[in-house]
């Protein structure tokens, strides 16, 4: 009977400080829960060019590997762009830290001239990317103060016609903000900090 209570009495004093000082299992489950792309088809998006942009999901083949395509940019003779607006209105300050864009041209159309991707934010090109047949390509940039996101795909050629640019990855990073406590004489005080 002593001997039951010696370990009650101190188990039941472990068992309710051990949450208290490493509360991990619901931080954690937070931190992943924040750092959950979201996806850019669902930022308010319009088309644009002579050619194609649609949102079609659809398992492709590029280089002999399989990617679940979102959507694609069929340029044709000519272009196809997809602008969206990632800046919500009722926000002074852009939530997302970068956007990761992957895509490439399907295996079955080897003799499809190559097409130039040029992502433009805010209206500025700055990225260009060539893809052929059977190539991937993957392009990350910081959309921190950035409202405006657009994809653009050109026709290498101005007599033959481009196949479609499959997008496999377009997903917007969030900014995470965490907590960093600091223990002063005083106490605790929380200080947020921007990674």
């Amino acid at each position: 009977m002593q001997k039951n209570k010696l370990i009650s009495s101190v188990l039941l004093p472990i068992a309710v400080i051990i949450p208290i000082l490493f509360p991990l299992g619901e931080t954690t489950a937070q931190n992943q829960k924040k750092m959950r792309p979201t996806s850019l088809l669902r930022a308010k998006c319009v088309k644009s060019g002579i050619g194609s942009a649609r949102k079609q999901k659809l398992n492709v083949s590029i280089g002999k590997a399989v990617y679940s395509s979102k959507f694609y940019l069929g340029p044709g003779y000519r272009s196809a762009a997809l602008t969206c607006k990632i800046k919500p209105n009722n926000r002074p300050q852009n939530v997302f830290q970068s956007l990761n864009l992957g895509f490439g041209m399907r295996d079955n159309n080897p003799n499809s001239p190559g097409v130039q991707v040029r992502l433009y934010l805010d209206g500025k090109p700055t990225e260009t990317v060539n893809v052929a047949p059977k190539q991937v390509a993957n392009i990350s940039v910081n959309v921190n103060n950035v409202s405006n996101v657009a994809i653009e795909a050109t026709c290498s050629s101005s007599t033959q016609y481009c196949s479609r640019v499959y997008i496999y990855d377009a997903d917007l990073i969030k900014t995470t903000s965490t907590i960093n406590k600091n223990t002063t004489q005083k106490g605790t005080r929380e200080v947020p900090t921007d990674q």
